[in-house]
């Protein structure tokens, strides 16, 4: 439909998410892609709201810097 799933929205595949590489899951904003984060209006399941984004956006940069962490 048009929107990016993220976290627990990806579909999983024998208990793992599809296309996931790594042994962790995927934190809550990250994409099916490790270390690719979506936020916002793009997510699927997202509130469609200005200040609903801003607080995703700030979320995420906190999962990021976390990811960095282990890279």
């Amino acid at each position: 439909k048009g929107f990016i799933l993220t976290g627990p929205d990806i579909p999983k595949v024998n208990g793992k998410p599809k296309g996931w590489t790594l042994e962790r899951e995927p934190m809550l904003f990250e994409t099916s892609v490790p270390g690719i984060f979506a936020a916002g209006d793009v997510r699927a399941g997202a509130n469609r709201r200005v200040a609903a984004a801003v607080g995703e956006g700030s979320a995420a940069i906190y999962s990021i810097h976390r990811y960095l962490n282990t890279v």
